[in-house]
């Protein structure tokens, strides 16, 4: 029994150094690029993540100035449009002041035949006045 007991440490120290050399083997295997290659290969991934960097920021300008050009059409065409309600307005509002001076003479006159015309003597005196007016 004390054999089997040994010979479990030996192979727990065999498979430790045969696990050691395998990762010492794989690593110089597997290992990287001598520093100057590897220099070179981050100079080159910066290069070109720079220049991928600048072009996406380029579009994104170029599609942020198209977009604003967009809105400011829109708005020019929104403040043109209200321009021209504004301009109707004014023109429906100026035409029922007029219609409403008009209305007011209309009524004013026949107001003042109607006073005339229940007061004696002023009839006359309008129409005297009035042949003054012309006469003069």
């Amino acid at each position: 029994m004390s054999n089997d007991g040994r010979n479990n440490g030996l192979t727990m120290i065999f498979a430790f150094f045969t696990g050691f050399l395998t990762g010492a083997v794989l690593s110089l295997l597997y290992a990287p690029a001598p520093g100057k290659e590897t220099r070179q290969k981050i100079r080159d991934t910066s290069i070109q993540a720079k220049d991928k960097t600048l072009e996406i920021a380029q579009q994104a300008s170029e599609t942020a100035k198209d977009n604003v050009q967009q809105i400011v059409d829109q708005g020019k065409e929104s403040v043109q449009g209200l321009v021209e309600v504004g301009k109707e307005r004014i023109k429906d509002a100026t035409n029922q002041v007029k219609s409403a001076v008009e209305t007011g003479k209309k009524a004013s006159s026949e107001v003042r035949s109607k006073i005339t015309e229940t007061i004696p003597g002023l009839a006359d005196n309008k129409k005297s006045d009035k042949q003054e007016s012309d006469d003069a």
